[in-house]
């Protein structure tokens, strides 16, 4: 007969260490196949045919000599180029059929498409292929529901899909009863006489090797004989540039359809045990879950404190009397009656960065309606205090400065003071009260403040105008409840009308910016103009402090904060944990599935494609928990809102990052496994019991 050399083995060794021995498989091996040939080899065990049937499928290498396919030295190739070969050239067929367990006979035989990228029409394909072989009534049927000649059947039927030139059969009968062994060996030379394919076949049994048109005898790793018998005319097949020309595949086509068959591959892995995989998950679970409810409860309280600072005005600064010292005891800001109503005035004309300016005195009083009492803190304030503060007033009217230069007997009222002096339903505008038994008329009242930075409730007041705490109720000065008598001035009435000019000690300055860009300006401004005023010498400490809101807030942010990040650390504990059960559970699955993995190695699999694979799984793995979580997690801030009364809040970029960072504890946890099971050599894998 006339056809293309296809194979050809040129003083190929073959040689293992085991231990300290060397085994010498293959000893200077001449072998010439020439294109669509059925070619048997023969050989006692040991003899080197598995060994040699291993180096021309391109599962194995030669320790020396040369293998050409086609003419191209195999030896120069790279594994991926190995790989395709694998999957488009050469179909194996296996003594042990080597059939993936729970997976329906068409999706064994279409495996192989999805490593060559060749998903176009793949359905209508393996249908053709598995009636080609008598299974068109099997295809949904799993490997344990057929008789081992089916079992065989959709095993060449795999070899045959992606329509290789070379048909590599390893003992295929050596499992099966002699009349099946029959019909497989019919099934095999027929494919050879009428496609052409070129068929190499390993037996130790003459009654097979005689289906063949060639005998190659091997014997301790040599030929022993090579019989070829009478010459006979094959069916047309493919020429070596066709054959090397069908290796071109899309890139593009091929990623897509590898992808596809990964996520399958991990879905069906991951069912099939599902006790397991629910357990390996529950870690990345309680992970998330704790991560998203301790963030949640972190945000909401910097939420709530952002909120409580906010509420005491904006571009804000607070000037507080300096501290008093007794007895060698020195007491706290806001002690000594340093701040006077001359020093504010001087504050509004001098700097520029301030816009507005209010004074403040506070002083706790009992204050009474009819028979109800109650003691609260009683400010007097101007009227620019509530703009200040932004502060507004929900009924009746605000403080103005006719109340304030006339100094009147009227008032607003907190919401903490009205609750408990008119209960919920008793309008209080227009009725009278007792202030530190002065009567005063309800004007107003305020909007709901809640509670300061520092846990004061802000509702709990009552605000005066400023010239009537100084000259009817609290005095001109009254820094805190215990002040003495001589700090305190009284103005008298005056006859003329002629009201003179605000004057006195003050205990608070509420002193408004123009803008949250000067307040760092307008705070050197004040500090210098207040120094100057009370004659501070260099290296003097101050008989004031200066409070800057936004240096608080800062602070507290970054008090927040860390306490923020530490709770998410603790709650990562149990995402890392989780982590680690994945990689335990993978590397159970890598030596549970090592003859897996051979198998799809050996029909076209790169360990780039074994890699990803298990890459995905553990992807799957920790995106499940990782969404299981967040919705727990998100369903426990809202338990712990509802149950513990603390302020939460789930930023969604927050529920975003926690499920990306379960995903990367997935895949970080799940590279080594992976790994392992892409550097796995494949004639290894495939012998593992």
């Amino acid at each position: 007969m006339t056809a293309d050399p296809v194979i050809a083995v040129r003083d190929v060794t073959k040689v293992y260490q085991l231990g300290d021995q060397e085994v010498h498989a293959l000893r200077g091996i001449r072998l010439t196949i020439e294109r669509g040939e059925f070619v048997a080899i023969m050989g006692a065990s040991g003899s080197g045919k598995s060994t040699l049937m291993n180096i021309i499928g391109c599962l194995d290498q030669p320790t020396a000599g040369e293998y050409l396919l086609d003419g191209i030295d195999v030896a120069g190739l790279d594994e991926p180029a190995l790989a395709r070969i694998r999957s488009r050239r050469i179909g194996f067929v296996f003594q042990s059929f080597n059939l993936l367990a729970r997976t329906s006979a068409a999706e064994n035989v279409a495996l192989p498409l999805f490593y060559s990228g060749q998903l176009t029409g793949s359905a209508g394909k393996v249908r053709d292929t598995l009636a080609l072989l008598g299974l068109s009534d099997r295809e949904h049927n799993h490997p344990n529901q057929l008789s081992g000649g089916q079992q065989q059947r959709v095993a060449i039927a795999r070899a045959l899909i992606n329509s290789p030139t070379i048909l590599l059969a390893d003992e295929p009968t050596g499992n099966l009863d002699s009349q099946t062994a029959k019909e497989i060996m019919g099934t095999i030379r027929a494919l050879n006489r009428e496609r052409g394919l070129t068929v190499v076949l390993v037996t130790h049994e003459r009654a097979m090797a005689e289906f063949a048109d060639r005998v190659v005898t091997l014997s301790d790793g040599l030929v022993l004989s090579d019989e070829r018998k009478t010459e006979k005319t094959v069916a047309p097949h493919l020429s070596a540039t066709a054959a090397r020309d069908g290796l071109q595949t899309a890139p593009l086509s091929e990623v897509r359809s590898f992808l596809w068959m990964a996520f399958l591959a991990a879905g069906r892995g991951l069912g099939r045990n599902k006790l397991r995989s629910a357990l390996t998950m529950l870690g990345i679970f309680i992970g998330v879950a704790a991560l998203i409810a301790m963030l949640a409860v972190g945000e909401g309280a910097r939420a709530a404190l952002q909120k409580q600072l906010e509420s005491l005005g904006t571009n804000l600064l607070i000037v507080l009397p300096g501290t008093t010292r007794a007895n060698g005891v020195r007491a706290g800001i806001g002690s000594a009656t340093s701040l006077m109503v001359t020093d504010g005035a001087a504050i509004l004309e001098e700097d520029s960065a301030v816009a507005d300016i209010s004074y403040v005195n506070r002083q706790s009083a009992q204050v009474v309606n009819s028979n109800l009492n109650w003691s609260t803190s009683v400010q007097g304030v101007t009227p620019s205090y509530l703009s200040i503060r932004d502060w507004p007033v929900v009924a009746g009217r605000k403080l103005d400065d006719q109340d304030e230069d006339n100094a009147r007997t009227v008032c607003l009222l907190g919401q903490t003071v009205l609750a408990n002096l008119f209960g919920e339903f008793e309008d209080p505008v227009g009725a009278t009260i007792r202030v530190k038994n002065v009567d005063m008329q309800v004007v107003g009242v305020l909007g709901i403040k809640g509670h300061s930075a520092s846990g004061q409730d802000q509702d709990d007041t009552v605000l005066i105008p400023f010239r009537t705490s100084q000259e009817r109720v609290l005095g001109s000065a009254a820094p805190n409840s215990v002040q003495s008598q001589s700090t305190i001035f009284f103005t008298p009435p005056n006859p003329f009308g002629i009201q003179p000019k605000l004057t006195g000690f003050v205990h608070t300055m509420y002193v408004q910016a123009r803008s949250t860009e000067l307040v760092k300006t307008a705070l050197q401004q004040v500090t210098q103009t207040l120094e100057r005023r009370h004659r501070i010498k260099p290296g003097q400490p101050d008989d004031f402090a200066v409070r800057d809101l936004t240096e608080i807030a800062e602070v507290a942010e970054a008090s927040s904060r860390v306490m923020e990040l530490l709770l998410a650390a603790i709650a990562s504990i149990s995402l890392l944990v989780g982590g680690i059960g994945i990689m335990n559970i993978l590397l159970v699955s890598v030596t549970e599935r090592t003859r897996e993995i051979g198998i799809r190695m050996a029909i076209g699999a790169r360990r780039v494609h074994v890699l990803l694979q298990f890459l995905i799984e553990a992807a799957l793995l920790s995106l499940m928990g990782g969404g299981a979580g967040v919705l727990t997690g998100a369903v426990a801030s809202k338990v712990i809102s509802r149950v513990a009364g603390w302020p939460t809040l789930l930023h969604p970029m927050v529920v975003l990052a926690a499920f990306l960072f379960s995903a990367a504890i997935g895949l970080f946890f799940g590279y080594y496994p992976a790994r392992q099971a892409s550097l796995l050599n494949p004639i290894d894998a495939l012998r593992y019991e």
